[in-house]
């Protein structure tokens, strides 16, 4: 008999997300992207056929959907098997590149404890008898998974752990170093040179994480951390190695913040729920795929960093100055290749927050997109003390090349944004609106930047208040977009 078989892998975005350096995000999604492989590569071993992801060497998938004959448990425990292992194998080969008088530092029982017990792995299968009941097995499958997933396992673990510092990103598990002997630790690269791992005296770490710093240190040639990021706005070229050595206390930036974009295609599940048989499936989830492939060669020529990219979702770091454009360009991308929309949100964050924090502005600012009608960009701003901002807009009405090329050539100041911003409050509902947008117009006049276009009212006063201050934020946020030095905008007066 034919079942169609369903795997979740995770955890996800927890795993992900428990991060304190950029390192630390690109090893937890690289990691998840490594196991996932292995269950699918398993599963097409034993003859299943793929339906999502379609190939068994595709990047991202941490859920996957197939076709088997025969025996699905003995799949399902066959590829929880081969996760594992592939877990320990993991381990064994990063902590193996550590300097034995470190090694020989770590609690190797615990960590063993705790990688048995770290991975989610949940399964679902129901028979597929004619191909033409596709879309109904398909949906009592994934309905059967969401049921498994909400029966969660709860083994005991026995971590022997009474005294010990919890982990720093996983209170749950306790710690299997003593970060006070590990300031200098370093591990060895390639090519045969040593990269620190920069353990901070505090940073005590489970196993999990402890693998996430080692392979984000082995991955350094990729990785483009926060304050690099920040650097390439006004210098494309910067790289983190020259750097190394700088006190991250003392210098600031002259333009300290980045973008984060989050990304992923408007209602999926419609989508997919369309597809009237497996072939059809497999032909989206391979659409996806190459989606996935062209969103991680768009994000460097915007020297931009993907962290993660995988059928509809995108997690990318990216200069401020050149978000806009690599989103507009994903976006395309989506269109041409899924035929479906995208939304995205951009969070402007300083490079010195914490980084989860910044993640989470972040996916805040994708979920404004979705909340604002989907097939939309959101860009974020999110000073250090000040409110933050949020503009949404649908992608056939962006209008922030105007506003950015009127900063970048000097047109207008800094100062016109906050001009504006006080003329919009201090008016009131029972004043005349074309008189608030001549009132405005002066104040553009007064700036020289008489080639900046304020919007008209076209409704009453309270109405073109909200529409005004939208456009005032907008000058606000475009500010920052720019990507102009401090110190230069300083210069000018603004």
């Amino acid at each position: 008999m034919s079942y169609l078989l369903s795997i979740s892998i995770g955890p996800v975005q927890d795993f992900i997300a428990a991060a304190r350096r950029t390192a630390d995000l690109y090893a937890g999604s690289q990691t998840l992207q490594e196991l996932s492989k292995v269950a699918a590569q398993h599963l097409a071993s034993k003859d299943a056929e793929l339906i999502f992801p379609a190939d068994k060497d595709a990047d991202g998938a941490n859920k996957i959907l197939a076709q088997a004959e025969g025996d699905p448990k003995g799949l399902a425990e066959g590829a929880k098997k081969a996760v594992q292992e592939k877990l320990h194998q993991l381990w064994k080969d990063t902590i193996g590149k550590l300097p034995q008088e470190y090694r020989s530092q770590i609690d190797q029982a615990r960590a063993k404890e705790q990688l048995d017990h770290f991975l989610e792995f949940y399964a679902a299968w129901v028979p597929l008898v004619k191909e033409s009941e596709y879309p109904k097995a398909r949906l009592a499958v994934e309905r059967l998974l969401a049921g498994r997933k909400a029966l969660r396992d709860f083994g005991p673990t026995h971590q022997q752990d009474d005294g010990v510092p919890k982990s720093v990103l996983d209170p749950a598990r306790a710690a299997v170093i003593d970060p006070r002997n590990w300031s200098e630790a370093n591990i060895e690269l390639k090519e045969g040179t040593y990269r620190p791992l920069r353990i901070k005296p505090t940073e005590y770490l489970d196993a999990v994480s402890l693998l996430k710093r080692c392979y984000g240190a082995l991955k350094s040639d990729k990785v483009v951390d926060t304050r690099t990021m920040a650097r390439r706005s006004w210098k494309p070229e910067a790289e983190p190695d020259e750097r190394y050595g700088e006190d991250d206390d003392h210098i600031q930036e002259p333009q300290p913040y980045l973008a984060i974009l989050v990304a992923d295609g408007d209602r999926m599940g419609e989508l997919i729920s369309r597809q009237d048989d497996p072939e059809a499936h497999r032909q989206l989830s391979k659409s996806l795929d190459g989606f996935a492939q062209k969103a991680r060669a768009i994000v460097p020529k915007y020297r931009g960093f993907m962290v993660y990219s995988g059928g509809d979702d995108v997690l990318a770091f990216l200069p401020v100055n050149r978000a806009v454009a690599c989103a507009k360009e994903l976006s395309e991308a989506f269109r041409h290749q899924v035929k479906g929309t995208l939304s995205a949100g951009i969070a402007i964050v300083h490079y010195r927050e914490p980084l989860s924090l910044s993640l989470e502005r972040a996916r805040a600012a994708e979920k404004a997109a979705k909340n604002g009608g989907r097939n939309a960009l959101a860009v974020a701003l999110h000073t250090r003390g000040g409110s933050p901002i949020t503009v949404v807009q649908r992608w056939d009405e962006l209008s922030w090349d105007e506003l950015l090329e009127a900063y970048q050539n000097r047109k207008i100041t800094r100062g016109l944004a906050h001009e504006l911003h006080k003329l919009v409050l201090e008016w009131q509902d029972d004043m005349r609106a074309d008189y608030l947008y001549k009132e405005a117009q002066r104040v553009l006049a007064r700036k020289e930047a008489r080639d900046l276009k304020i919007p008209p009212p076209t409704s009453d006063t309270p109405t073109y208040r909200k529409e005004l201050l939208t456009f005032v934020e907008q000058l606000i946020i475009a500010r920052f977009l720019s990507g102009i030095k401090e110190e230069a905008h300083a210069g000018t007066g603004a």
